[in-house]
């Protein structure tokens, strides 16, 4: 995945200032969804981005594709391709979801291991992520990866725990060699 955008970021915090104000966090997040499908569609992407058409015309097709949005919604859409920015739009919707989490107090956590976790062990990564986070739910996406070898590896965001055996032998590996130097 690309790196994100500072603009994304201060637009979805934007966003959710308003949404707070107005009461309309899930109208928005649905708004923004509907924009960012709209804008996935190649024809469309490709015609809201081009500098041959003229402005105008892309408002139109932005009506017309968020008919029944919010119109401030639409409205930031056609700011969005005034400035030349609607195709950070998938960076806006994504910051926007993880910021509404955060306010929501949801964490969302993805656990790497060589082997299915137990239930135990779900429990225990939960209980972990909503220790250090504060989050009064989690949602964890779990994935198997036989590479890892053992342990685990916990991503939170953009903050990374590796706790596998794979990365742990890496490590003696480095300490070794820089030993024998």
């Amino acid at each position: 995945m690309p790196r994100r955008e500072a603009a994304a970021k201060r637009y979805a915090q934007a966003i959710l200032a308003i949404a707070e104000n107005d009461g309309t966090l899930d109208r928005w997040a649905t708004d923004l969804a509907t924009l960012h499908a709209l804008t996935a569609e190649p024809t469309v992407g490709d015609f809201l981005t081009s500098s041959k058409i003229e402005e105008s015309r892309k408002h139109e097709v932005i009506e017309q594709g968020m008919a029944g949005a919010d119109p401030k919604a639409i409205s930031l859409a056609k700011l969005l391709v005034r400035k030349n920015r609607i195709g950070i739009v998938d960076q806006i919707a994504e910051s926007f979801g993880e910021l509404l989490n955060v306010e929501r107090g949801i964490a969302i956590g993805r656990v790497t291991t060589a082997v299915p976790m137990t239930d135990e062990g779900r429990s225990s990564v939960i209980e972990a992520i909503r220790r250090s986070t504060g989050a009064t739910e989690v949602q964890l996406e779990e994935i198997v990866d036989r590479n890892v070898l053992g342990g685990a590896v916990i991503q939170i965001g953009d903050h990374i725990v590796d706790g596998s055996v794979r990365s742990r032998l890496s490590g003696l590996r480095r300490t070794i060699a820089g030993s024998l130097s």
